[in-house]
């Protein structure tokens, strides 16, 4: 007898909390370095210029992003074949590791080149268990969700990954108000690293109590997983991959220069300090949440293609007048905080429908791969390069408006690509698309499409 596809509402429960937190430590593990990076740049990569050793600092934060792909081919085709929940607690042991050593690592005074050596492997590290850690997630959650409840359940990544990057900044405010500057540039910064620890042992408690998703289990059940899903997926459903990863290189790239540039640029274009840039990060990403609540809760009513259009296009006409207005004001705080909130909200909330579409197109026995590649991908090329380029464009233009410039130009290319994605829909053995443009087609179908195809 198959598995039952329709799981009870506590089930639904854990297995959102589960990946909810999962999330949460991943993006605080990926996104804390930003935060310190002020800290660490002269540390690790000393140089007579602060903008060289920042620039320094962002392509070590780029390096993260190349291992993604390699992450995704790699946890994706394990959690096709050992199942989600086995994947998702190898990932979150890594991304813990990683970024506690990242935390324990000496100085270039101390051991000389071997430093900022040691700190990209650590970030390929990272970046290699984070290939495999969102989509995972993402997965995990979307094989329990309903016809209902299907854009909620979507919008756990992204809220998850937006609670993370709100933490991420609190933690290092909160440290470098305890902390004398001096005890901050010394050894304060390792402080918000370290605590990925305990934040990792408490997801991974949580994950090891859980069972893995209901249509994993069928698979499993009838002992039909896929003896080399990259080879289905590639063969198969190589032209919806390509489509995904320009899709999700867009929405990152928009998403990573607002969690990753801005507070370089509040800090070095604006001239506010690192602690108060921070600040102005932790409380506007936490404001951004409300916007991507409200997201979650129409979704599943107004449809993933016109949710996201509607997103992008109010970010790209409001990202130029909150960039001028902080400059203008000098960084106040309160115009700051609500522009952060206004943008990130916005970007993170047009993920939600992306993320969705991300799991939706692939049936079950190749979903965990698809999806992770697809996005492993886009973080390689979006990810990576957007904060890197944000800095670099302003560097070389002096316009301190140029990121704004980049994040107009991936919105259009994220709606352009959006919109030859089927929104629902669960590619056959033909590698064609069923279901393309309902976007209220029961997701009892799907699941029923995906156990078929």
């Amino acid at each position: 007898m198959g598995t039952q596809l329709t799981p009870s509402p506590a089930i639904v429960r854990r297995a959102s909390t589960a990946g909810l937190l999962g999330t949460v430590v991943e993006s605080y593990d990926f996104i804390v370095y930003v935060f310190v990076i002020a800290y660490t740049a002269p540390l690790f990569f000393p140089s007579d210029s602060s903008t060289a050793a920042t620039l320094a600092s962002l392509a070590a934060l780029g390096t993260g992003f190349v291992a993604r792909p390699l992450g995704g081919l790699f946890f994706g085709r394990l959690g096709d074949r050992r199942g989600r929940r086995f994947t998702l607690v190898t990932t979150i042991v890594a991304m813990g590791i990683s970024t506690t050593l990242i935390g324990l690592l000496p100085t270039y005074s101390t051991i000389g080149v071997a430093a900022p050596i040691l700190l990209v492997v650590l970030r390929l590290a990272q970046g290699f268990a984070a290939g495999g850690e969102q989509m995972g997630s993402t997965t995990f959650i979307s094989e329990h969700a309903g016809k209902s409840n299907h854009g909620r359940l979507s919008a756990v990544t992204p809220i998850g990954f937006t609670i993370g990057t709100a933490v991420a900044p609190a933690v290092v405010t909160l440290v470098s108000f305890i902390l004398s500057d001096a005890a901050m540039n010394d050894w304060g910064w390792r402080i918000p690293l370290l605590l990925s620890l305990p934040l990792t042992a408490t997801c991974l408690l949580l994950r090891t109590r859980l069972e893995d998703s209901p249509e994993f289990r069928r698979i499993a059940d009838e002992s039909q997983p896929v003896r080399d899903p990259l080879r289905e997926l590639f063969r198969q459903y190589w032209r919806v991959v390509i489509r995904l990863v320009i899709l999700s290189a867009a929405i990152l790239m928009i998403g990573y220069i607002l969690a990753a540039y801005l507070p370089v640029y509040l800090n070095q274009e604006v001239g506010v300090e690192p602690g108060r840039a921070a600040a102005i990060a932790a409380v506007g990403t936490a404001g951004a949440i409300l916007v991507l609540m409200v997201s979650a809760m129409i979704i599943d009513r107004l449809g993933r293609r016109g949710t996201l259009v509607v997103l992008l296009v109010v970010l790209g006409c409001v990202i130029f007048p909150v960039m001028y207005s902080m400059k203008a004001t000098d960084g106040n705080f309160t115009v700051s905080a609500l522009g952060y909130a206004l943008t990130t909200g916005l970007s993170g909330a047009a993920a939600i429908p992306a993320y969705a579409a991300l799991t939706a197109v692939f049936p079950a026995r190749v979903r965990y791969s698809g999806a992770a590649i697809a996005f492993g991908l886009g973080s390689a090329i979006g990810g990576g390069a957007g904060p890197y380029l944000a800095a670099k464009v302003t560097a070389m233009s002096g316009n301190p408006y140029s990121a704004a410039v980049l994040i107009v130009i991936a919105a259009v290319v994220a709606i352009v690509a959006f919109g030859t994605i089927p929104t629902r829909g669960v590619a056959d053995d033909d590698g064609r698309i069923d279901g393309a443009s309902d976007d209220r087609k029961s997701r009892t179908s799907v699941l029923k499409e995906s156990a078929i195809g």
